[in-house]
Parts: structure tokens; sequence; C-alpha cells
């Protein structure tokens, strides 16, 4: 049995950006629902896109978080 472990900082450079691009895209969409009415998804939906910029920025400003694979 491998003892892999999860990792919740992405790999790369590359993916970082992308989890960012996504985790703006999210937030966007969650404060334009949010202006229509007040309802549970798109406040979950907005607290999952700032949890998924701040893993981003994490891959991003700390490069030895990120696993280097060979």
């Amino acid at each position: 049995m491998s003892n892999r472990t999860w990792r919740i900082v992405p790999t790369s450079r590359v993916m970082s950006v992308l989890y960012l691009l996504i985790g703006v895209a999210l937030a966007v969409n969650a404060a334009h629902r949010l202006e229509d009415d007040v309802t549970v998804l798109p406040l979950l939906s907005g607290l999952a896109a700032v949890a998924l910029v701040a893993v981003a920025a994490a891959g991003l400003v700390r490069p030895g978080s990120r696993v280097r694979t060979r």
C-alpha cells in the first residue's frame, strides 16, 4: 500500500495560476448572484472561491511548499 498524502497547494506555478483564475471567476460569479438575492449556495460558492484563491496564492508565494517532481 502506498503512503500518499493529500497536497492542497498546487504542484506547479501553472496550476497555481489556473487555481487563481478559477477562484477569481467563481468569486465574481458568487458576488453577482448575491446582488440579486441572498441564498446559501452563492454564499458557499463565494467562500469556496476565497479559499481557492488563498491556496493559489500560497502556491505562488511559497515555491518551497510545492512538491518537486521529476
